[in-house]
């Protein structure tokens, strides 16, 4: 269910690291063009993705290894560790169970460009985790992590969750049992692409 009452506390998602809820766990929100973060209010029409703006969920992140990760400079996959579908983490490895990817998650919207360089990749990550934050489940994302493993990989591939690997999904060009996170929208360039996601908003 969409929630009119949705607070992004930075004012921006991909800077949001909440010590202490700011939202219902597992609210759902999708902000119309003009207002969102990836869109100025002049915005063409014709603005890539304007006609498929984002769907946020608010999540909890949570790291079993203990904060020895690194945070990516882009938004990158993260997977659910339990049924109650709002608790995350960035390793395929931890996730609920692994068979095919199915508990791939969405985006994990923070990132270590949009937060600056203030700290590390390291750093940014010892924030946040036992963090709430937003992660994207549907619509269009520019500048994506891309695939970490490829089978003929290209536009229009099918992007899915791995059964290993920190911020770890696959892109593969032919039909598959795996959930499907996003499809790949442009050409892999400096370890990014940009994709449309396609998750059950839900979950």
């Amino acid at each position: 269910m969409y929630t009119p009452y949705y607070r992004i506390s930075s004012g921006n998602v991909q800077t949001t690291l909440d010590a202490t809820a700011r939202n219902v766990l597992g609210a759902i929100y999708s902000p119309p063009p003009a207002s969102s973060a990836v869109f100025s209010t002049t915005a063409a029409a014709s603005t890539a993705g304007y006609g498929a703006q984002p769907v946020y969920k608010y999540v909890y992140f949570y790291d079993a290894s203990a904060l020895t990760g690194t945070m990516q400079a882009t938004p990158a996959p993260v997977y659910y560790i339990d049924e109650s579908f709002t608790t995350i983490t960035g390793n395929a490895a931890d996730a609920y169970f692994t068979t095919l990817g199915a508990c791939i998650a969405g985006y994990l919207l923070p990132n270590t460009t949009a937060l600056g360089t203030s700290n590390t990749g390291a750093q940014w990550y010892a924030q946040l985790s036992q963090s709430y934050v937003h992660i994207q489940v549907g619509g269009f994302l520019a500048g994506a992590y891309a695939p970490t493993t490829s089978t003929n990989p290209g536009t229009g591939s099918l992007i899915t969750g791995l059964t290993a690997g920190s911020w770890a999904s696959q892109v593969i060009n032919t039909a598959t049992a795996s959930r499907v996170l996003a499809y790949q929208w442009s050409a892999i360039a400096s370890s990014a692409c940009d994709v449309l996601v396609d998750l059950n908003w839900g979950s």
